[in-house]
């Protein structure tokens, strides 16, 4: 059997390299299972998700196709690219779903291409002993020829920034430098070596043609561990977490035969769990990460299969790929999980997605294409205003212009260049030698303008006295973004966020957010969670002991919300708990620090999948299972519509066989059998549906609040229907094409484009019908079927993501604000003027069209469009607006919805209507264009429940929410959207009167249980007790003193910059979490005994453990070798926060701090810091290690620091503290002073002790 045509990492076989039963089998698959229906899609919580299932997109034949096949595939992970190479050495890209042809070149001149693999820097290219390196434009960096170490390769992987694994049918692996291009390593793996490559957590992973895995330490490179997966070959496999699914060939009879079980490993104890068995001939397998423990299976013939891996068995549900008989040789699932490209033998690409809007990464980088080449614009004959200047020169081949200057006339002269700007030079990057910056805007490209002196004049040398013009410098001066829209920004001090004023941005008493947290663009709509009152009431009420819950990380962060006013709260600890889900990383959610700096975020799809996640997750935590009500009316249409058509098939059957006219007789009793066979496999299958146990419902206050229960109705062209039911919470807006007939496409329409209502658009999102593709029982294969969506309620809160990343989408927004405009101007009628402006084609002439009757579009000037922008200031408040602040919403009994535009002052009427809800808009999310990736904004509609208990007034207001900016609005600007810079990303409209259909009563759910009891206890065996616990009669009350300290890590490193005056500026703080927390007795018998002393684990990456501040030591915090009492965050800050409550005072140094790093908010009359309390205005703060020295004559913190230490001696200085003032307030200022002049003479160091750092003055006393 030959090899050698196994891609890396694909496990491609061409058809030549299998055997023949191998593919006979292939063939026949799926031929006798008679059985499959439609593919459910992802959407039991996250909406509509897009509407459809896979299907057929485009297929493609690449360069070389015909004569090639291919032979490998590859998405690129950076950019919207796919990569193709075939078996003639070629390589073709594509860019984009349209698969529109990107670059094409050969990589070598015979051998095959083995396997691709994206980089930053470019694209790695293997074939059997070379190894090219490439940038995306087809230029190549380094081109590697193997002579002796690189026979036979097959497969490559990275294992750092710039090395690569490769490894084939030999018995080496190479280790390979790209940076220097060389070899750096070659490693023993024996035979018959290896053909695949992937990468677990812990191990390289490595399949061989003997159908083994093997798991290879990747420091070392030995097998640590070999899983004999199937005992002919291995055709691929795939790693996710901890599971490890292969497929591959047995052997049997002397022949290989494909294995329809998919072996899975557990890599947590490297043992085999029950194998899947799946419906296909199995060759490539991929894990989809999109969804958890999915899997994408596609055979040779072209079926391919979407499986949980935990399904047992798995549904039968199929796909087809058109190979028109070629063997299916490539495949490879995009990053964002929405594309999948298969590639055949024959050199054509098939390529699948989820729908006409799709991408292959969720933020890709921008693909670089060449330049457009300007068009020359026509001139009319009888055009006398354009001058001829602007008509380009034809230069003769051959002899000179009559205007040409004799030659002894002329002379040579250099002439000097004009110098670079050194803004420009600054900025500039450098790349392959070669400096890029980008175009300011201020000139004509590849035209450099200088001036001549004039004759008798010397040239000027100094720099003219105007400055120059900040236009063109990134700035658009035509676009004005509001000072309240735009992103706001925390500037650090050497006190850091002390001096800063958060009041002048938030003149109420509600409280904003912070920024300066990772993925903290949320925040907006965290605020708009909050100030639904049934939602929040809910989750103040919520309390698990699960670690990282973000229903009660939300309640926790809403009781600081309440709490405050009118400062801010962080949102760390709910931050915190979201990154560690990893279903929030595998749908692109958490940002990485690059990626948040680098601005290139598409903030609205991210906020809009964000909102999606947060609801399934918070259903999924408070959700409560119920028995639901027998439903007998889908199965009932199922049996009707197969009876009434059960027949026709039969009937078909028997015409074309009478034409024929062979053995009529004998083809009428096997027609009869087949009738009656269908008629068994029906009411079997209606059997099977009925004998599946009924699903619990799944009810929690998310539903309740946002949930659409829907009923989707699949339809046969045969009659066969089949129904299934799905809820949703936020609905995908899908617009209407506006243009007639699709004429905006040919740009050949003169006509205006219609006008649309938002209600119209929302009756098409929720009622639509679409046609799709999908298996037909009765018809026996793939037959078009209509889907229609059936309501079946209305939700209380119902909410739209406007889908507004698509420029398609966009456009129709644009267009249907200019109609609503113009038809207010002109009541009904649209003018000349308005068709000139909405034609879909452009005017030839431009700006320089005379003629007064033209329909084409003309795009206005600058000074038109600062005429325009100061007449929209103008009329904003009274211009109509496309949203309507309210809506009207009847349920029909067919199941569609009847809506109407209403006020939201429209009162109600006296009697309820049936199954009709009044809608008021409740808030709008923004996405404003601002710096970088800009920033996201609410606009929310607070009721008079916020304004009771925070103003202390009754009334409703519209608010803007920008972070920490919070602002008072008018109602018309939450609707008013300039598409130019303010984007709208969802839409929320609640039922009027909302509140007085829900329990909103709040009981604090800690109890004092949890100060005795440590239910997040991590080593409870290994653990020594640093403390003495309360006893029943030692439980706080309020007015109780408690000693408290904290200890930190650094998650982050501070980022400062030195300027010129060499003062040091902080851009960003360091991060800290907090890694120890202290509490001691402040009064009784046992006064300064510890009751609390938590070691806090971390699930992120600790970057410095400040041991010599912390006195943390690396396994301090290591839940496998921590010999400390070590617990969650969440359950120490549930016993801060029942003391809290309960009012208990806190006595330590620096609070301030150790309270923000919790991220806990306790009110300032319970807080008693020494360090204020030994403090002399506008004086410097002195270090608690001072303070001990100086007035207790103690020495601590010297040689590292101890959290009971410093809570027992900030409560030693408290009751010095205590005597003093008792003796009389001059005498507790006289010994400040003292303090501060004997601090001044010894510049505040103790004596006869060792200098410390800095760093140690600046952080000992927190």
């Amino acid at each position: 059997m030959d090899y050698s045509r196994m891609g890396g990492g694909h496990g491609n076989y061409p058809p030549g390299a299998m055997h023949g039963d191998m593919l006979q089998h292939q063939q026949h698959g799926m031929m006798g299972d008679g059985f499959a229906q439609q593919q459910q899609h992802m959407g039991h919580m996250y909406g509509d998700g897009g509407g459809t299932d896979f299907s057929q997109h485009a297929s493609v034949l690449m360069d070389g196709g015909g004569h090639f096949g291919v032979s490998t595939l590859t998405f690129d992970t950076r950019q919207e690219l796919v990569w193709v190479g075939n078996t003639g050495g070629h390589v073709t890209s594509y860019y984009g779903i349209d698969m529109q042809k990107y670059t094409s070149f050969q990589v070598h001149a015979t051998n095959d291409i083995r396997q691709i693999l994206p980089l930053d820097s470019g694209i790695l290219f293997l074939t059997k002993n070379s190894l090219r390196l490439s940038i995306r434009r087809g230029l190549s960096i380094l081109n590697y020829q193997g002579q002796e170490s690189m026979q036979d390769m097959q497969c490559m992987m990275m294992t750092g920034p710039s090395a690569v694994l490769m490894g084939g049918h030999q018995a080496k692996a190479v280790e390979f430098d790209l940076t220097k291009g060389q070899e750096m390593n070659q490693f023993d793996i024996g035979e018959p070596g290896c053909a695949i490559f992937r990468q677990s957590a812990r191990f390289i992973c490595a399949g061989d043609t003997s159908g083994k895995v093997k798991l290879y330490d990747p420091n070392t490179m030995k097998a640590e561990h070999v899983l004999d997966a199937h005992s002919g070959t291995l055709s691929d496999f795939d790693v996710h977490e901890h599971l490890l699914v292969t497929c591959g060939f047995s052997n049997r009879m002397g022949n290989l035969t494909a294995d329809r079980f998919l072996m899975v490993y557990d890599m947590r104890v490297m043992r085999a769990v029950a194998p899947m068995q799946v419906h296909v001939d199995p060759m490539f397998i991929r894990f989809v990460p999109d969804y958890s423990n999915k899997l994408a299976i596609v055979s040779q013939t072209g079926h391919f299969q979407l499986v949980e891996a935990i399904a047992m068995p798995p549904p039968m549900v199929f796909y087809q790929v058109n190979t028109n008989g070629t063997a299916i040789t490539g495949f490879d699932m995009s990053p964002s999980c929405q594309s999948m490209m298969f590639g055949d033998n024959h050199g054509m690409l098939h390529e699948f997605t989820l729908g006409d809007n799709c991408c292959f990464n969720m933020y890709p980088e921008p693909t670089e294409f060449p330049d457009p080449v300007q068009p020359l614009p026509p001139i009319h004959i009888d055009d006398e205003m354009t001058p001829y200047s602007v008509i380009p020169m034809i230069y003769p081949t051959n002899g000179h212009l009559m205007s040409d200057w004799p030659v002894g006339m002329c002379k040579r002269e250099y002439r000097k260049p004009k110098p670079i700007d050194p803004q420009l030079l600054q900025s500039m990057k450098v790349y392959q030698n070669v400096g890029y910056v980008p175009n300011p805007g201020k000139g004509l490209r590849n035209q450099i303008a200088y001036r001549l002196p004039k004759e008798g004049q010397p040239s000027q040398t100094r720099k003219p006295s105007v400055p120059e013009s900040p236009l063109g410098r990134g700035e658009d001066p035509f676009q004005s973004i509001p000072k309240k829209y735009q992103k706001v920004e925390m500037k650090y001090s050497k006190l850091g966020l002390e001096d800063f004023d958060f009041r002048h941005y938030n003149k109420t008493n509600f409280a904003g957010l912070e920024t300066n947290i990772p993925n903290a663009y949320c925040n907006a709509a965290l605020q708009s969670l909050y100030f639904l009152e049934p939602l929040r009431c809910h989750l103040l009420n919520h309390l698990c002991q699960r670690e990282f819950c973000l229903s009660c990380e939300l309640g926790f962060l809403f009781h600081m919300l309440d709490s405050q006013k009118g400062q801010t709260c962080q949102a760390t600890n709910f931050l915190r708990a979201f990154r560690t889900i990893p279903e929030a990383s595998a749908l692109g959610l958490c940002l990485g620090e690059a990626e948040e700096l680098a601005g290139k975020v598409n903030l609205s799809r991210l906020i809009q999948s964000w909102q999606r996640f947060v609801h399934q997750q918070v259903h999924s935590e408070t959700c409560v299972k119920i028995e639901p009500e027998v439903k007998d009316k889908p199965m009932e249409a199922v049996t009707e519509a197969s009876g009434e058509k059960k027949n026709e098939p039969a009937t078909n059957k028997t015409k074309k066989k009478k034409k024929k006219g062979k053995k009529k007789e004998s083809d009428a009793k096997d027609e009869q059998e087949q009738t009656e066979s269908t008629e068994e496999d029906n009411s079997k299958s209606v059997e099977d549906d009925q004998a599946q146990p009924v699903r619990k419902e799944e009810k929690s206050m998310v539903t309740k609040l946002f949930a659409i229960r829907t009923n989707v109705v699949l339809r046969c062209r045969c009659g066969l229907e089949s129904n299934r039911d799905n809820d949703m919470t936020l609905v995908n807006l899908t617009y209407p094409d506006c243009y007639p007939q699709g004429e905006e496409k040919n740009h050949s329409s003169l006509q205006p484009p219609a006008a649309f209502k938002f209600s119209q658009v929302i009756e098409h999102s929720l009622c639509s019908e679409n046609t799709i593709k999908a298996w037909c029982n009765q018809c026996a294969r793939y037959e078009q079927h209509i889907q229609k969506k059936v309501l079946n309620n209305l939700p209380d809160v119902l909410g739209f993501n406007c889908q507004l990343e698509n420029e398609t989408n966009l456009k129709f927004w644009k267009t249907q604000q200019e109609i609503l405009k113009l038809m207010t101007e002109e009541t009904v009628h649209i003018s000349a003027v308005a068709q000139r402006r909405l034609a879909a084609k452009s005017c030839r002439y431009g700006s320089s069209c005379k003629r007064k009757d033209c329909k084409f579009r003309h795009d206005p000037e600058h000074d038109s469009v600062l005429d325009e922008l100061a007449e929209q200031q103008e009329d904003d408040e009274t211009s109509p607006k496309w949203l309507p602040l309210g809506l009207k919403i009847k349920l029909l009994p067919n199941g569609t919805v009847d809506i109407t535009e209403i006020s939201d002052e429209e009162p109600l009427p006296k009697q309820d209507e049936e199954n009709t809800v009044y809608y008021e808009l409740y808030g709008t999310l923004a996405h404003i264009k601002d710096k970088g990736a800009g920033n996201l904004v609410s606009h929310l509609n607070v009721g008079e429940e916020f304004h009771q208990r925070k103003e202390r007034v009754t009334c409703t207001q519209w608010y803007l929410f920008n972070d920490f900016s919070i602002t008072p609005i008018e109602k018309y600007e939450a609707v008013h959207f300039n598409l130019e810079w303010k984007v709208p990303c969802a839409v929320y409209y609640m039922r009027r009167y909302l509140t007085k259909s829900y329990d909103l009563t709040v009981k604090n759910p800690i109890n004092p249980d949890i100060i005795y009891n440590d239910w997040g206890l991590l080593n409870p065996k290994r653990r020594k007790i640093t403390y003495q616990p309360l006893s029943l009669d030692e439980l706080p009350q309020k007015g109780d003193i408690v000693g408290l300290d904290a200890e930190f890590v650094s998650l982050k490193q501070e980022e400062s910059e030195l300027r010129s005056d060499g003062t040091r500026s902080t851009i960003k703080p360091s991060h800290m979490a907090a890694a120890r927390i202290t509490c001691l007795r402040g009064q009784g018998d046992k006064a300064g005994d510890p009751f609390i002393d938590d070691h806090i684990s971390n699930q992120e990456q600790v970057v410095d453990y400040l041991t010599q501040y912390s006195g943390i030591k690396p396994g301090d915090l290591d839940p496998n070798v921590s010999t400390k009492h070590l617990t969650t965050l969440k359950c120490t800050y549930q016993k801060l926060r029942y003391m809290v409550d309960i009012g208990i005072c806190f006595v330590g140094h620096g609070l301030k701090k150790d309270f923000r790093v919790i991220n806990i908010l306790v009110p300032k009359a319970q807080v008693i810091d020494t360090v204020e309390l030994f403090h002399l205005p506008r004086q410097r703060m002195i270090s608690l290690r001072f303070l001990a020295w100086y007035f207790l004559k103690i020495n601590i913190q010297s040689d590292t620091h101890d959290s009971v230490e410093d809570a027992r001696t900030a409560l030693q200085l408290y009751k010095l503290y205590k005597d003093l003032k008792d003796e009389g307030g001059d005498k507790l200022q006289a010994t400040i002073k003292e303090m501060y002049e004997f601090g001044r003479k010894c510049q505040w160091k103790i004596p006869n002790v060792e200098e410390e750092d800095m760093i140690d003055e600046q952080i000992s006393f927190l």
